[in-house]
C-alpha cells in the first residue's frame, strides 16, 4: 500500500459501515486501506470522538513572547518610539524574566505587525 492521506469523511464512512455490520475485509478492499488503519481510526474515534487525531499542543516552536507581553511592548514603544531592540530585550529580562535575543524579538515583533 502506498502512503496517502485519507480524508476525514472517508474514515468516518468506513467506521459507520463497520458499525452497520459490513465485513472489515470488504470495507478495506472498497476504500483501499489496511485493516490496521481501520482499527487505528476506531481507537482514535473512541478516544477523541472523531476518526482524526487532533493536533498535538506540543508540536512546533514554543512561543517566546506571549500576546500579553507583545501588547506591553507595544505600549512601551508608544511611550518611547526611539527604543532599540537591545533596550527592549533588557526591559523584558528585568521586568518579566524573559531572556530573548534581539533577532527573536525582531521576528516576534514582525509577526505581530509591530515593526
Amino acid at each position: 500500500m502506498v502512503n496517502r492521506r485519507i480524508s476525514n469523511d472517508l474514515k468516518d464512512c468506513a467506521l459507520r459501515l463497520w458499525d452497520h455490520g459490513w465485513d472489515l475485509e470488504d470495507i478495506c478492499e472498497a476504500f483501499g486501506v489496511s485493516e490496521r488503519s481501520c482499527y487505528r481510526w476506531r481507537r482514535i474515534f473512541e478516544e477523541c470522538g472523531t476518526a482524526t487525531k487532533p493536533p498535538s499542543p506540543l508540536t512546533g516552536r514554543t512561543r517566546t513572547i506571549t500576546r500579553a507581553l507583545l501588547m506591553a511592548v507595544e505600549d512601551l514603544f508608544a511611550e518611547d518610539s526611539d527604543l532599540f531592540l537591545d533596550e527592549v530585550c533588557t526591559w523584558l529580562a528585568i521586568e518579566h524574566d524573559i531572556i530573548v535575543s534581539t533577532s527573536t524579538l525582531s521576528r516576534n515583533l514582525k509577526d505581530a505587525g509591530l515593526t
